[in-house]
C-alpha cells in the first residue's frame, strides 16, 4: 500500500449568512424520525457494549428503589446525558457554532403516573432522589401548577435541586397550553431521579436535569410527537427562568448526542447539530476528562458575577462595534441584544470578503480583531463609559441589557471578551474540519503519518485554553495546572471544558498514551492537592471518555 502524504490544512467549515429565523410554530407535518426524541425499549439502544453491564445493574437498582419507595413500578424513564465541550467555549450565546459531545454520564427521571381512579391518587407530585441524603424529597400539589406561568422561588444564590425539575415542568406546561393540539391535566406522579454526572464540574448536570424533567412531563401531558430541536429550545427557555442566560450548547449536546460522534452545533437560523465522527484514527483518538475538584460556577447561583456578565459583555461589544462601523442594526438574540456573530457576518458582507477557504477566513478574523482593538483601547470600562459608546444614558443601558438577567458588575471588559469569541469561533471551524478530514483519510495511516492531525487538533485546544485563561478569564490556577500536566505526559492538547471558573479539563490523547496521561494526573495533581482520595474516588475523577447517545424516553422492564 502506498504511503499517504501529510494532508494539507483543510478548508474550514463555513456557515452561510442566513436570513432571520422564523418565529417558531408547531409543525404541520411529521418530521423525519431522526429529528424525534426516540422511545427505546432496550438499554443497548442507549449505551455501548463497554458500559452495558454497569448500566444494567444501575437501572435495575433504580427500578428496585422506585418500587420500594412508592410500592409501584416506574412507567418510563426520561434520560438526558451530560456534555463535554471539545472546543468553542462561551461563544454559543454569540450564535457561533460549537463542538461538544454527549457523555455516557446522565440524569434519569423515573416516573409513575397514577390515574384518577387509583386509590393512591392524591393530586401530588412526589420528587425524590437516589442520593436522598444530599437531595431531600420534595412534595408539590398539582393545583399549584394550573397556571403554567407559575413562579419558581429561589432564595438569593441558594437554588434547591428541585428548582431544575420545576423549570422543566414549567416549560412542558407552557408548551402543552400554547402549542399542543391535545393535552391532559397534570396527573398525580411519583418521581425518582438518579444522576451520575459530576455536579458543579462544568458538565451540565443541571441542564440534563431540566431536559429530562421537561421530557418526562411532556410524556404525560401531551400526545404530540416531540422534536429534538423543540426540546432543545424549550429546555433553554426553561432554564432561563432560573436567571441563566443560556446559549443553548448544553441542551443541544444533551438532546442531539450520537455515539462516537462530536456535534457541530449551530444556532442559526434555528438550532441544529451535525454529527462529526471522532474515533476513526490510527491510533484511535481519545479524550481524557479530569475534574479539578474546584467547584465550577453554577450559572444559576454565580451567574450575576460571572456567566451573565460575560453574556452582557459580548452583547454590548457587538452593539458598539455595529454602531461604530455602520453595519446596520443587528439581529436580536431572543429579545436580548445583538451578537458578535451578527457583527462578524455583517462586516464580511459589507467588505465583500470571500469565505471559501481557510486563508480568506483567517484574514477576515484578523481584520475583525484589529477593529475590536481599535474600538476598545483599554480592558476595563465603567458602565457610564459603555453607555456613552452606545449613545445611550447609563440608566437606559442598564435597564435594557442588565435587568432581564441578574448582573453584578461595575466595570466591563469588552475588548478581551470579544477577541476571544471571534478567534474561538475560527478555532471551532478548523477543529471540526480536521476531524472530518481525519475520518476520511486516517484509516490507512500509520502512527507517524497521523501525528500531524493530532498535533494540529491539540494546538487548537491549547490555544483555546490560553484564550479562556487570559482573555475570557474563565479558567483558574488548578485548571491551568491540569492542562499543563496532561501535556507533559503525552496529551496533544488540553483545555477547560464547560462554564469555567473551576470544573473539568478535556485532553486530546492518542490511545497508546491514555494510561500515561491519567497516571501523570493522579501523581502530580491529585496526590499533591487531594492526597485523601481513594482509588475508587480517583476513578470517578479522572478517566477516558467517549461520545455517547443523547436524550431518550425509555420504556424498559428492569429486574
Amino acid at each position: 500500500m502506498a504511503s499517504a502524504s501529510v494532508p494539507a490544512p483543510p478548508s474550514p467549515w463555513t456557515t452561510p449568512h442566513p436570513s432571520p429565523p422564523p418565529t417558531y410554530s408547531p409543525p404541520l407535518s411529521f418530521p423525519p424520525p431522526e429529528d424525534l426524541v426516540p422511545t427505546v425499549t432496550r438499554l443497548n439502544a442507549i449505551y455501548s457494549s463497554v458500559d452495558l453491564a454497569h448500566q444494567t445493574t444501575r437501572w435495575n437498582a433504580l427500578g428496585s428503589r422506585f418500587k420500594a419507595l412508592y410500592d409501584r413500578p416506574m412507567n418510563f424513564v426520561a434520560r438526558s446525558p451530560g456534555r463535554v465541550n471539545l472546543i468553542g467555549e462561551h461563544i454559543d450565546y454569540s450564535w457561533f457554532p460549537v463542538l461538544p459531545m454527549a457523555t455516557v454520564h446522565d440524569v434519569l427521571v423515573a416516573v409513575s403516573v397514577l390515574p384518577p381512579d387509583d386509590p393512591a391518587a392524591d393530586d401530588r407530585i412526589i420528587l425524590s432522589n437516589v442520593s436522598s441524603s444530599k437531595y431531600a424529597t420534595r412534595v408539590f400539589n398539582t393545583v399549584d401548577f394550573q397556571d403554567p406561568f407559575f413562579e419558581i422561588k429561589t432564595t438569593g444564590s441558594d437554588v434547591d435541586w428541585s428548582a431544575y425539575f420545576l423549570a422543566g415542568l414549567k416549560g412542558a406546561l407552557m408548551f402543552s397550553k400554547l402549542c399542543a393540539a391535545e393535552s391532559s391535566p397534570l396527573p398525580t406522579m411519583r418521581i425518582l431521579v438518579d444522576g451520575d454526572i459530576p455536579t458543579c464540574a462544568g458538565l451540565s448536570a443541571s441542564s440534563a436535569l431540566v431536559c429530562s424533567s421537561l421530557l418526562a412531563v411532556l410524556a404525560v401531558t401531551t400526545t404530540s410527537t416531540i422534536e429534538k430541536s423543540f426540546l432543545v429550545n424549550s429546555s433553554v427557555i426553561s432554564e432561563r427562568v432560573l436567571g441563566v442566560n443560556s446559549g443553548g450548547m448544553d441542551q443541544a449536546a444533551s438532546v442531539f448526542g450520537v455515539r462516537d460522534h462530536a456535534l457541530l452545533v449551530d444556532f442559526r437560523p434555528l438550532v441544529s447539530a451535525k454529527p462529526v465522527r471522532v474515533l476513526d484514527t490510527i491510533p484511535p483518538l481519545c479524550f481524557v476528562l479530569a475534574n479539578s475538584l474546584v467547584v465550577a460556577a453554577n450559572r444559576a447561583e454565580t451567574g450575576p458575577d460571572k456567566y451573565n456578565v460575560r453574556v452582557v459583555e459580548a452583547v454590548l461589544a457587538a452593539e458598539i462595534l455595529a454602531r461604530k462601523y455602520n453595519v446596520g442594526r443587528l439581529e436580536i438574540r431572543d429579545g436580548f441584544g445583538g451578537t458578535l456573530r451578527g457583527f462578524y457576518d455583517r462586516v464580511c458582507d459589507k467588505e465583500g470578503w470571500s469565505m471559501g477557504d481557510r486563508e480568506s477566513e483567517e484574514r477576515a478574523v484578523r481584520e475583525v480583531v484589529r477593529r475590536i482593538q481599535e474600538t476598545f483601547e483599554k480592558d476595563q470600562y465603567s458602565l457610564d463609559e459603555v453607555a456613552e459608546m452606545l449613545g445611550q444614558k447609563a440608566e437606559d443601558m442598564v435597564r435594557k441589557y442588565m435587568t432581564r438577567f441578574p448582573i453584578r458588575a461595575k466595570y466591563l471588559n469588552l475588548r478581551d471578551r470579544s477577541i476571544h469569541v471571534i478567534e474561538e469561533s475560527f478555532r471551532v471551524k478548523c477543529f471540526s474540519s480536521l476531524l472530518a478530514s481525519s475520518t476520511l483519510h486516517l484509516r490507512t495511516l500509520s502512527a507517524s503519518e497521523s501525528r500531524p492531525y493530532f498535533d494540529a487538533l491539540g494546538a487548537l485546544m491549547n490555544a483555546s485554553q490560553a484564550s479562556c485563561s487570559s482573555l475570557f478569564d474563565c479558567s483558574c490556577p488548578e485548571v491551568d495546572e491540569l492542562t499543563q500536566i496532561a501535556r507533559r505526559h503525552g496529551a496533544a492538547g488540553s483545555r477547560i471544558t464547560g462554564t469555567g471558573w473551576g470544573g473539568c479539563t478535556v485532553s486530546l490523547v492518542r490511545a497508546d498514551k491514555v494510561a500515561d496521561v491519567i497516571e501523570g494526573l493522579k501523581k502530580e495533581y491529585y496526590a499533591v492537592r487531594y492526597p485523601g482520595l481513594s482509588a475508587s474516588q480517583l476513578e470517578e475523577t479522572v478517566f477516558a471518555i467517549r461520545p455517547a447517545n443523547g436524550t431518550v424516553l425509555a420504556k424498559i422492564e428492569t429486574a
